[in-house]
């Protein structure tokens, strides 16, 4: 692996949301590396779900929220939608342009 990383963790807002996607991608991941090559054994996935008052929050919105903050040259505050102590990390992360 390029990243030489051994787990994968993937964000989920809820298994009700997202869980046949997620179980889709899961199947993909399993099976992909070993059917489709190089030959590499898949690494483990662990899912982690979001608390209920998080479930209306979507990397699409966050995306959008960042996107708008950075057309107006100013990191969005996104404290109402991602816990506070990781707001300023997350509103970063999102707001780098590619």
């Amino acid at each position: 692996m390029k990243e030489k990383v051994s787990i994968m963790f993937r964000g989920i807002r809820s298994w009700e949301k997202d869980g046949g996607e997620e179980r889709f991608l899961y199947f993909l991941n399993l099976c992909g590396p070993i059917l489709l090559g190089p030959l590499k054994w898949p690494l483990p996935t662990y899912f982690l779900e979001g608390k209920p008052e998080y479930n209306h929050v979507s990397s699409t919105l966050i995306r959008n929220l960042c996107a708008e903050g950075r057309s107006k040259g100013k990191m969005p505050d996104l404290s109402e939608f991602v816990p506070k102590s990781v707001s300023s990390r997350v509103g970063a992360a999102y707001s780098k342009t590619e």
